[in-house]
């Protein structure tokens, strides 16, 4: 099975579902994660948006071998991802790229402009996958993948429906978590805690809702003839 995890930026994947990402990969399935944007603002301590997008982009590849993923990036600009044509064609390419029958994105409700409308456009487009017409650069898809949302920062506005138990992969996370070494200090201009105590509190508090130790929450994305099946989450 192929599994897709649609970011907004580097580090969003590895903080919201990394723990699900790898018991995908210990069951052998095929991890695909792609990346709006390259988080080209993401950091105060370096000159310039090329130099810190470089950097970020090199930590996800770093990070991703924890999954044995594969990596696209789209690099549209941090902060102000848009709804055009070329943003819609680039996220579709994306998709039919990853052929995958689950994906993982963010809530379309998120607090972040990016997260939201990296959740917004995974959602509309898909029904745009087997359409020959719809202009693209990869070959439509058959596949009907099931689509479920992950948590917002700290939770904010977001009751999930669905847990997935990481206790036995916490650590692993953590470790995958770590390669973004720019964000540490970058996230610290808004968290008290370091970016990984930030990451295993929510995680604990998603594991006590469910009765894990640690638990990922998701929500699952509902349209006409792309009903979500539960059962492909491990």
């Amino acid at each position: 099975m192929n599994v897709l995890a649609f970011g907004a930026h580097p580090d969003d994947v590895d903080i919201c579902c990394g723990g699900t990402l790898l018991k995908y990969k210990a069951q052998g399935d095929k991890v695909f994660i792609a990346l709006t944007t390259s988080g080209n603002i993401g950091s105060n301590l370096h000159e310039s948006r090329e130099e810190i997008a470089a950097i970020r982009e090199q930590e996800q590849l770093e990070a991703a071998k924890r999954y044995n993923a594969q990596v696209r990036f789209l690099r549209h600009d941090d902060e102000g991802l848009q709804d055009t044509p070329e943003t819609r064609r680039a996220v579709l390419n994306a998709m039919r790229w990853a052929d995958p029958e689950v994906i993982l994105t963010h809530f379309p409700g998120d607090p972040s402009t990016d997260h939201a409308m990296t959740g917004k456009l995974v959602s509309e487009v898909l029904l745009s996958l087997p359409g020959k017409l719809v202009p693209a650069d990869e070959p439509p898809i058959d596949k009907k993948p099931s689509v479920f949302y992950w948590d917002t920062g700290a939770g904010i506005n977001f009751l999930p429906e669905v847990y997935v138990d990481i206790s036995g992969v916490m650590e692993l996370k953590v470790e995958a978590l770590a390669q973004h070494k720019s964000q540490y200090a970058w996230m610290g201009v808004f968290e008290p805690d370091s970016l990984s105590e930030f990451c295993r509190t929510i995680s604990r508090f998603r594991g006590a809702q469910a009765g894990y130790k640690y638990a990922e929450g998701f929500r699952a994305f509902r349209i006409h003839a792309y009903m979500p099946n539960f059962k492909l989450l491990p």
